[in-house]
């Protein structure tokens, strides 16, 4: 039989989802277990796993009534077979994505003097690309556009793709299944309500019981130190935390020696607490430290990287001591202020100049000492 793959992705069984941050929270969190059951599906600490996500059927509903077509019209589905619009439009192409490709197409059929005037500046579609989806130009009188029949409609849309999801768990300490830590991604734009395609999929829909396909994506630049004895030091606000719950279940089923600390964020104590009854146990028995950065809960903002310029001299130890760093999460301020900091304590208690920390922190990557996982 065919290995399971991006290819051939896994049919797997939600085992259950549950809300990790409480009621209120600004960053709605979710745990979500899967069973890989027969699958053969294996994975290393540190992997990603790829799901498949639908659409929301309601946006399908809307897009399908706006365009005026057959919900149960028969339309080709990209694998070959064939499929009634609903279902191809909710299991198999991708209706939220605004590019200039699909576009192009859709104008063949508008004609649409905006769209025409859209396409030929660069930035005008990136603005207008920003926030809306097919249902915005459908609905729009200016550029709305009439198919022949459902089947010419599906022909200028993209393939619904998989989204990439750190692993939050030890295949050691919780065998046959993988759990993910997602954030819900829900925003308002053009007067409309949306949500991330996939992590709403993931916290609205999904229910004990059900399918989803998923592969397992492996992140070999992501990878817990050989010598158990390494101390790490882990980063990860926000849903950054994924992987490193998966780090500090491997450690303990290891039993290796080694000191973790983690430095976790958030807006409020009061509502952003992820995984907080796990943690709990292993920082009053000491097999982990644990750095945490409020940012919204006083007058003046904290963030992880402020926690880590605090703790600057015992930081230093640590690497001295050969501490191994890993950093997960937002790639465009977080991981940066974050590289910023580390230059600064390498700089500063190592007394060396920019160039010299600079290539401190280069060794350490060559080393397998400072890893990322950022996005």
């Amino acid at each position: 039989m065919e290995p399971y793959s991006m290819k051939n992705p896994y049919p797997a069984t939600v085992q259950g989802v549950r809300p990790v941050t409480k009621p209120g929270s600004a960053k709605e969190t979710i745990h979500i277990d899967y069973n890989l059951g027969d699958s053969g599906l294996t994975y290393v600490t540190g992997d990603a796993l790829g799901v498949f996500p639908c659409n929301d059927p309601v946006l399908v509903d809307a897009l399908i009534d706006a365009l005026g077509l057959d919900a149960a019209e028969s339309v080709p589905m990209p694998d070959g077979t064939t499929a009634p619009l609903r279902e191809a439009l909710i299991n198999a192409y991708d209706i939220t994505s605004l590019k200039k490709g699909n576009l192009t197409k859709w104008n063949a059929v508008a004609n649409s003097e905006k769209l025409t005037a859209i396409l030929a500046d660069k930035d005008a579609l990136k603005d207008y690309c920003w926030g809306r989806d097919l249902l915005d130009v459908a609905q729009d009188a200016d550029t709305t556009a009439k198919f022949e029949n459902a089947a010419a409609f599906v022909a200028i849309l993209g393939k619904l793709t998989p989204r990439l999801y750190s692993i939050a768990s030890s295949p050691d300490a919780v065998p046959g299944q993988v759990s993910l830590c997602v954030g819900a991604v829900r925003y308002t734009a053009q007067e409309r309500q949306r949500g991330g395609v996939c992590s709403t999929y993931m916290a609205d829909r999904l229910k004990a019981g059900d399918k989803v396909k998923v592969f397992v994506h492996s992140n070999k630049n992501f990878r817990l130190p050989e010598d158990g004895n390494t101390p790490i030091i882990m980063v990860g606000p926000g849903t950054g935390i994924a992987p490193f719950r998966a780090f500090w279940q491997q450690r303990m089923a290891d039993n290796a020696p080694g000191a973790n600390w983690l430095f976790f964020g958030n807006p409020y104590k009061a509502t952003d607490g992820c995984y907080e009854d796990e943690i709990a146990p292993l920082v009053e028995s000491g097999k982990l430290r644990l750095s945490v950065a409020w940012s919204r809960d006083q007058a003046h903002k904290i963030y992880v990287q402020n926690l880590m310029e605090e703790a600057s001299a015992e930081i230093w130890q640590w690497l001295e001591n050969g501490a191994a760093v890993y950093m997960c999460g937002d790639a465009n301020r977080m991981a940066k202020d974050v590289e910023k900091a580390l230059l600064s304590i390498i700089s500063t208690h190592g007394n060396r100049t920019e160039e010299e920390a600079a290539e401190y922190l280069k060794d350490m990557k060559a080393a397998k000492r400072y890893q990322k996982d950022v996005y």
